[in-house]
């Protein structure tokens, strides 16, 4: 063999070796990449802003009440009772204060806002700017929250940046209001049932306008979280079961979470399959100590899916060990989803924990219509 070609082949071997070596580099450092984070460094890299103090809050609101007097701001002269033909969009500013007890909204704008929220004012948009601006937000996830019964605009505000700021929740939160509540007199607190049913009536109006709102948000391709509580069950479950069968079987929804749903048992099976089609997971906080939904029952006439059922598919939670009324009065009540024992469970739940492996939770009974329990 002449020398020429022995260094030929020197070279090529040389340069096959090198290769190798750079080959099996790179897969150490592609299999280095791939192992798991510990949790604490996950968590502290997600949670940038750690809402540790007094705080204005942006809440991005889609409604469909009819606008009142206050075009400025969020307060009780904002929006109304009743249905409107086109939605409204905008962002309330909220600030939310530090010293006060988790799940107090108690609003008061000329006192220390350190103890009380205040209504800072509000910023109006069109359908297209709104949807655009959420689209080009550097947040990649969003959490829409839905109220439920005699919840007035302001209060529906506040308490969506409430949960936002409990939860340390990173993405950009949607509230979407329908038209619930009531004049504040005394005779329109007095006559709850007729406030009830005036409610109940604007609910299922707005299935068809929370369906085209959820068409609009899917489309900004951000992961979604959806937490709804009470009578806005009535809004957004046909809505989902309709998308779903419109949409095919993409799981566009990360987290879908029930508090206390004031919805028809027998009607909540038939729409589940649409549920479960887009969720990828299901979450139901139930208690069948909930006196609003036992008067709901007499009033409807058939039993409600918060007061604990099983349904395949979903992780249903029975919150009552944590509200413990005496007598019926007393405890968390209806309102449970904005309180701690909830707030620090959904928190693991909007990071992905399973139910099992989740603080504070353990298996029911077989017997018992829940799946879990939330313990003291």
């Amino acid at each position: 063999m002449k020398h020429s070609q022995k260094n030929e082949i020197s070279k090529h071997y040389l340069t096959s070796k090198l290769l190798t070596k750079l080959f099996f580099l790179n897969l150490i450092i592609q299999l280095w990449s791939c192992v798991p984070k510990e949790i604490g460094v996950m968590i502290n890299e997600t949670i940038q802003e750690p809402f540790d103090d007094q705080k204005i809050i942006n809440v991005h609101y889609v409604t469909t009440r009819r606008e009142l007097t206050n075009k400025e701001n969020c307060d009780e002269a904002a929006y109304g009772f009743i249905t409107d033909i086109n939605p409204h969009y905008g962002t309330c500013l909220v600030s939310t204060p530090t010293n006060r007890a988790i799940g107090d909204i108690s609003l008061d704008n000329k006192a220390d806002k350190s103890k009380f929220f205040q209504l800072k004012g509000r910023l109006n948009l069109n359908e297209s700017d709104f949807f655009s601006k959420l689209k080009e937000s550097k947040a990649k996830e969003i959490l829409i929250f839905v109220h439920g019964f005699n919840v007035n605009f302001d209060e529906a505000a506040t308490r969506a940046a409430q949960i936002k700021f409990d939860l340390k929740f990173q993405g950009d939160v949607v509230l979407y209001s329908w038209p619930a509540g009531s004049e504040a007199s005394l005779l329109g607190q007095v006559m709850v049932r007729s406030v009830y049913e005036s409610n109940f009536a604007e609910a299922k109006i707005n299935r068809n306008p929370f369906l085209t709102f959820l068409k609009s948000i899917k489309s900004t391709g951000k992961k979604l979280h959806l937490v709804v509580h009470s009578m806005g069950h009535q809004v957004v479950l046909p809505a989902i079961s309709e998308a779903s069968a419109e949409g095919g079987a993409s799981k566009w929804i990360t987290e879908l979470v029930l508090n206390a749903p004031d919805y028809d048992r027998a009607e909540f099976s038939l729409v589940l399959p649409g549920l479960l089609g887009v969720s990828n997971r299901v979450t139901l906080y139930c208690s069948p100590g909930d006196n609003a939904l036992l008067a709901s029952q007499k009033v409807n006439g058939g039993q409600r899916a918060g007061m604990c059922f099983k349904y395949p598919g979903v992780d249903v939670i029975n919150v009552n060990e944590v509200d413990s009324p005496v007598l019926g009065v007393g405890g968390l009540g209806h309102g449970y989803y904005s309180s701690r024992p909830i707030l620090t469970d959904m928190y693991q739940v909007l990071f992905g924990v399973s139910v099992e492996k989740r603080l504070f939770i353990r298996r029911s009974g077989a017997n018992n219509g829940e799946n879990w329990v939330l313990r003291k």
